[in-house]
């Protein structure tokens, strides 16, 4: 079975769409099979990873079949990024998409992706990353519900606390009735500024959070994320960038930590 990790934050702008696909960049150049999942209906992931509307199922479709129970071949819904990571785009229509997993009465509502994980052909993954949205609504809930592990980025501005509790709660709160087995794998520092508030922000939150902040933190570099966009290959960096080299330490970190808990450490 798959590890599957949601990629949160209550909070927007924080790099949660750039921290997925370089997380799944770094996880393929392992050796690893990866999909992401994009669940934002702003679709930030799916055109990073050079999704093309082409007519095939989404995210939503896969979403509204498993709740109405109808068969298909959920392997169309597939789509192949030039940098070798699998992935499935959001489109508009998960904008109103929690009415219908509500509306999933003869099953769980809170299970409604575990229970689309579970089947084939998503069970020949390594990973599954869910790129998920900022609200904690009810999709949030199901990413989590289907999930081992929440990496919840932050940006180390003056607004770095905002939403960071709330996710802790939301996680833990999930934690305590529908999905005993997640846990936060780490809070990621993420565009860190050498400036005087950022610095200290990330302090901060290093000392009230200690066990759980990586020690990894990704520099704001935004000449690299031009150059990526414009080469074609959006928020997939050169890994012998900066950027690049602080997700090749953050993957590192990130295999490290689920060794060490899958080992009971």
């Amino acid at each position: 079975m798959p590890i599957i990790i949601s990629i949160c934050s209550e909070k927007g702008g924080v790099g949660k769409t750039t921290t997925t696909a370089n997380l799944a960049g770094g996880l393929v150049r392992k050796g690893k099979r990866v999909l992401v999942v994009d669940l934002d209906q702003q679709m930030n992931v799916s055109y990073a990873l050079g999704y093309i509307k082409d007519g095939k199922p989404t995210a939503a479709e896969l979403i509204y079949n498993t709740v109405a129970g109808i068969e298909s071949d959920r392997g169309t819904a597939i789509r192949h990024s030039g940098q070798g990571i699998d992935y499935i785009p959001a489109s508009p229509m998960l904008t109103n998409i929690t009415s219908t997993i509500a509306n999933d009465t003869e099953n769980d509502s809170n299970y409604v992706l575990k229970r689309l994980f579970s089947s084939s052909p998503f069970t020949e993954y390594d990973y599954i990353l869910l790129d998920c949205r900022t609200l904690l609504d009810l999709l949030a809930s199901n990413a989590m519900n289907a999930s081992d592990y929440v990496v919840i980025p932050v940006e180390s501005g003056i607004y770095a606390y905002n939403g960071l509790d709330k996710m802790l709660d939301k996680v833990a709160s999930i934690n305590n009735s529908t999905n005993k087995q997640l846990r936060v794998l780490g809070i990621l520092l993420n565009k860190m500024q050498r400036t005087t508030v950022s610095t200290s922000l990330a302090e901060s939150i290093r000392d009230e959070y200690t066990e759980l902040t990586f020690d990894t933190q990704i520099p704001y570099c935004p000449a690299q994320t031009e150059k990526a966009v414009l080469s074609q290959k959006a928020n997939v960096f050169d890994e012998r960038s900066t950027l690049g080299m602080a997700f090749v330490e953050l993957t590192d970190e990130i295999i490290s930590r689920i060794d060490r808990s899958t080992k009971g450490d």
